[in-house]
């Protein structure tokens, strides 16, 4: 019979998370059966003995044991590797993350015998220079430089080549449904239902008046010109990874290829999830 292989991904620094991935690796393989490792680069945080390395080793689900930025920072790694994420949620916060700590060991047994539900979230893809960024499942974020924050930088935006309009403020904000809980919503940006195929576009404290967010269909490839009379700026890729763009340059941004996929236990509303953490 072939052993389910499962990698552990922490928060790194994190005795909490530490503890609930070597306590999930004993159960997993003495009471499951299961093959667990732990990634190599918190292994010895695990105190775990076998390891793997995202990407290069193959594993059958990964389990996320921290906050929002540990599991984007996780799928910004894995790139367009899609296997399914188990996600537990150390902290109070962790609006992407699933499983509660106390049900952790239940929640493995659910995994390795099929009772979950796999949520396809749709992902971005920026290109920058023709170099791909890693897909984002927040956020792409066009900003001022954090050394120039009190610039105004000047954006023209395009779908499919069509003009849409000038935006001349603190930057723009592209989130698919996933994200348009996170910085877009905080930006004044519309909550995207997950069942809508599209992403919004959301300004940044624009001068004009006219400039709101724009919902268009996934389908679309949205093109982000940073003006040349502009001061520069940052893409920041949900919260994670960050690049600078310099006046001229533009940022092409299209669906990724491939969905984040997200393994899910309960049947929890949409609506219900987002009232319940961000209260």
């Amino acid at each position: 019979m072939v052993r389910v292989k499962i990698g552990l991904v922490i928060k790194k620094g994190s005795k909490e998370a530490a503890v609930i991935a070597h306590d999930l690796a004993e159960y997993g393989e003495k009471d499951l059966g299961l093959d667990i490792y732990a990634e190599a680069d918190i292994a010895d945080e695990v105190e775990w003995y076998k390891r793997f390395r995202l990407c290069s080793d193959i594993v059958d689900y990964i389990v996320v044991i921290g906050g929002d930025g540990t599991l984007l920072r996780t799928l910004h790694r894995m790139g367009e590797h899609v296997i399914p994420v188990m996600t537990i949620r150390v902290g109070r916060r962790g609006f992407l993350l699933d499983v509660a700590p106390f049900e952790a060991r239940s929640r493995l047994r659910d995994l390795v015998e099929g009772r979950y539900i796999l949520r396809k979230c749709l992902r971005l893809q920026a290109f920058l220079k023709n170099h791909k960024l890693p897909p984002a499942l927040n956020e792409v974020a066009i900003l001022n430089w954090a050394e120039l924050r009190s610039k105004v930088i000047r954006l023209t935006v395009y779908k499919d080549n069509q003009f849409i309009y000038n935006v001349y403020g603190d930057g723009l904000i592209i989130a698919p449904p996933t994200g348009s809980t996170a910085y877009s919503l905080a930006a004044g940006g519309p909550i995207l239902d997950p069942e809508l195929d599209g992403y919004v576009i959301t300004p940044l404290a624009p001068v004009q008046l006219h400039v709101r967010p724009i919902v268009v269909p996934s389908r679309s490839k949205i093109r982000i010109l940073l003006r040349s009379d502009s001061a520069p700026a940052t893409c920041l890729i949900d919260g994670q990874y960050s690049v600078a763009i310099n006046p001229g340059e533009e940022i092409i941004i299209t669906s990724a290829n491939k969905p984040a996929l997200l393994v899910r236990f309960t049947e929890l509303e949409f609506y219900e999830r987002i009232f319940a953490r961000t209260m």
